[in-house]
């Protein structure tokens, strides 16, 4: 649930913004050398250099020519979150306490988003039925440490950050638009919602909801979006507002909050306002687009998930608080979620390939309006920008480029070249910065992690289970997600997460049952023994490296750090299974999933990239080492 604040008292029932101290934008002089640091999530050094030699990316090449060109060691595990917080803190998971997208709670052994973390009140006063907030709820930040921008700032300059990962809530700097952590107004990452007359496709996680609607004789329909809880009844039903679906040709009239629209069969809309009343004239306001996807006499509308809106957020989306408005009277309105682009719903069979990459030109049209903007203003001394586009499309499209993916011979043309596609718009990108730059600027372009094909799926519990090391209830041969039928008093390790495997310890789980020497014993018997996984079907290794968590992340930031973490081969992974704790019948399974290509795998396997404008005199030798190096050198002359 997504706790709605300014609600302290019964007279401050309308919603107003969280109190958020932030430092005001001066009015100093223009600056005139800048330090300007450009994200492309998930660059491929192998992919770059390829479409750099066939001039597919001349900026890149031209970048490469006047400064310099190299691999850069991305973060262990490779994750965007992981490597993103090493880049803005110049630490490791163990300092600045990010371990992976999920984390497990040892109290319940069930996961939970590693990044961020909205705590509601835990005053109130009950009054009519009503529990009235006396205190604000919190919102934090996971991850530990002082990003350089900070730093920066602390030192006499001028910050903007704009969507680099990992910076919800925004940091108090001179201009900032937080990224990946922002929730949608239900609280979660993105739940989206499918209206169908018919039955529809079942999903695999919990980002989606369908509902089955039944039309009447003249084929109208009335139906609800449901939004979030009740800010001030906990027991009663979720907020809501009227849908309602009406044929018009071969089009679909729908009406839903501010719109009244008609759209055609495989047509996006634009942005639609919708009001989720709770008391009197109070409101909830959010924003969504739909997507038709089929229309009469077998309607299928999709409607993304409810994006907090810009002109009044319920939580903080910028610094200052009134910049997230500010770039919506300038620009429109635009994506707020954290990770916007329509992942799941192409996963789950909710969208077809180019709707998907319709949203990822949105986005990225929205960037850049953002990016520019900022360049243009030349008021901050560094200016932060991360473009996690080339991340999203690569994750989705690997099998076109991967001739030994499952799904690669049903892969169309067009879509065979979405990656080639979003590589090259990176390259506009860069084009459009460096005429952007002014002659004592410094340019640093670079990607957090690459990326490998994902064709096998590894059921990370089930070994275990094959081990004697994860035991399951009496009767059982599998399990679903959350450990449902894990019997914890004989289990002695178990995965959860992308990569992180856990000793079922003593004093630290809620039913642990190891004890220090035998956790020793059972992680030496893990690092020796899982390297030595074969894939039944081809023989091949799945698993290169095991690393142990105490030697990996000394310090052990928020207690979250993982006993193990596993290095897949490339061409392997993590199960979706595994990373929510499930306990599949099978050891490893195709990967018939449209996200086809990832990273979470050995780091070895998949560093970054790292371009710079002017020659350094010692290559940088991790990814947080940018932000070491930024921290030193925002003030040094080119």
């Amino acid at each position: 649930m997504l706790w709605i604040p300014g609600m302290k008292t019964m007279v401050s029932v309308l919603l107003i913004p969280l109190v958020f101290l932030l430092v005001s934008c001066s009015k100093e002089a223009p600056t005139t050398q800048r330090l300007i640091i450009l994200g492309f999530d998930g660059m491929d050094p192998v992919l770059t250099s390829k479409w750099m030699e066939d001039g597919s990316l001349p900026n890149f090449q031209k970048l490469a020519t006047m400064g310099g060109f190299h691999s850069l060691p991305t973060s262990n595990p490779p994750q965007s979150p992981v490597a993103w917080s090493d880049f803005a803190t110049g630490t490791g998971p163990g300092e600045h306490g990010i371990y992976d997208f999920l984390r497990r709670d040892p109290e319940t052994y069930s996961p939970a988003f590693s990044i961020s973390e909205i705590v509601p009140p835990q005053d109130f006063l009950s009054l009519f039925g009503m529990e009235l907030p006396l205190e604000d709820g919190e919102i934090i930040n996971r991850r530990i440490g002082t990003p350089f921008w900070s730093a920066v700032e602390g030192q006499g300059g001028r910050s903007t950050v704009l969507r680099v990962p990992v910076t919800f809530p925004p940091d108090p700097i001179h201009r900032m638009m937080a990224g990946m952590g922002v929730p949608d107004l239900l609280g979660t990452q993105g739940t989206y919602t499918v209206y169908s007359t018919r039955p529809t496709l079942s999903a695999d996680t919990s980002s989606s909801r369908t509902v089955r609607m039944r039309p009447d004789r003249g084929g109208h329909i009335d139906s609800l979006l449901e939004g979030p809880a009740h800010p001030l009844k906990p027991d009663a039903p979720a907020l809501n507002t009227s849908l309602q679906l009406d044929p018009a040709g071969e089009k679909v009239r729908i009406r839903l909050g501010d719109a009244d629209i008609q759209l055609s069969p495989g047509e996006w809309s634009d942005w639609i306002t919708v009001n989720f009343k709770f008391f009197g004239p109070a409101s909830v306001t959010g924003i969504v687009r739909a997507y038709l996807v089929s229309a009469y006499p077998r309607v299928q509308l999709y409607v993304s998930p409810i994006h907090i809106d810009p002109r009044d957020p319920v939580i903080p989306l910028s610094s200052p608080p009134d910049y997230a408005a500010e770039m919506e009277e300038r620009f429109g309105l635009y994506h707020t979620i954290g990770m916007p682009e329509e992942t799941w719903s192409l996963n789950d069979g909710h969208m077809t390939d180019q709707a998907f990459l319709e949203v990822v030109r949105e986005t990225l049209g929205e960037q850049e309006d953002m990016f520019y903007d900022a360049l243009d203003r030349h008021d901050s001394d560094l200016v932060v920008s991360v473009f996690v586009q080339t991340d999203r499309v690569s994750h989705m499209f690997y099998r076109g480029i991967d001739p030994q993916h499952p799904l690669y011979e049903e892969t169309g043309a067009r879509s065979r070249e979405a990656i080639h596609w979003i590589y090259r718009e990176a390259d506009r990108v860069l084009g459009e910065t460096m005429q952007r730059m002014g002659l004592d600027d410094r340019l640093i372009v670079l990607s957090d992690h690459g990326f490998a094909p994902f064709r096998r799926a590894v059921n990370l519990n089930t070994w275990l289970v094959e081990q004697g090391l994860l035991v399951l209830k009496d009767g059982h041969q599998d399990s679903a997600v959350g450990f449902a039928a894990v019997d914890w008093s004989r289990t002695s390790a178990y995965a959860l997460g992308l990569n992180g495997l856990y000793i079922n310890r003593s004093g630290r789980e809620a039913h642990g049952i190891v004890d220090e020497i035998a956790a020793a014993q059972i992680k030496q018997q893990i690092i020796s023994s899982l390297p030595r996984l074969l894939d039944p079907q081809t023989g091949s290794a799945a698993v290169r490296d095991v690393f142990d968590g105490e030697l990996l992340y000394p310090g052990n930031a928020n207690n979250d750090a993982p006993d193990l973490v596993v290095g897949y081969e490339p061409g392997y992974r993590a199960s979706w299974q595994t990373t929510l704790g499930g306990v599949p019948g099978s050891l490893i399974d195709d990967n018939r999933k449209k996200w086809s290509g990832d990273h979470c795998i050995t780091p070895a396997a998949v560093p970054g990239v790292l371009f710079t404008s002017f020659k350094m005199d010692t290559p940088l030798d991790s990814i947080a080492g940018v932000a070491r190096y930024a921290r030193e050198t925002w003030r040094k002359s080119p």
